[in-house]
């Protein structure tokens, strides 16, 4: 299967990319009238902020599949090395540190509140293995950002020594 173009892997992706970025729409419009109509029925402090941080942090995972699904759109439309690419990477790079970040503060503060329920102990692991992941992945994504600048670069050198 090719990789760029139409009807290639990367127009494959966009389309589950889409998918997955409508789920995460319904989330932040149903997830805020559940947080708002069950607000009295979140009775631990732990469980209320937990809530709210999953569900805040469906903002930044729009953004991040947003920025995904314009860069798998100039991958099929055969456009790899543009700068719109580049400014897609950053933005990616941001949200998910972002994240990483709000599962941190999660995490911390629910261990701060010395968790004893089960629940909540194995949440706060879950929400170190998430943070964590998030900052590899915004991490990972800063190198490919800079590796992606110098590809530009020696194209358009490339390209005017030809």
């Amino acid at each position: 299967m090719k990789i760029l173009g139409k009807k290639s892997l990367s127009s494959i992706i966009k389309i589950f990319l889409w998918i997955l970025l409508i789920i995460c729409l319904l989330v932040v419009l149903i997830g805020g009238i559940v947080v708002i109509k069950e607000f009295s029925y979140f009775n631990t402090d732990n469980t209320l902020r937990s809530l709210i941080i999953l569900y805040l942090s469906s903002i930044p995972a729009s953004i991040l599949i947003i920025q995904f699904i314009g860069i798998f759109k100039s991958l099929e439309n055969s456009k790899v090395f543009e700068n719109q690419n580049v400014k897609r990477l950053k933005t990616s790079y941001i949200t998910s540190i972002t994240m990483g970040i709000m599962y941190l503060v999660n995490s911390i503060m629910l261990f701060l509140s010395r968790a004893e329920e089960n629940w909540e102990i194995v949440y706060m692991f879950l929400m170190y293995v998430v943070t964590l992941v998030f900052l590899i992945f915004g991490v990972g994504l800063i190198v490919l950002l800079e590796i992606y600048k110098k590809a530009i670069k020696y194209k358009e050198e490339n390209d005017l020594t030809i």
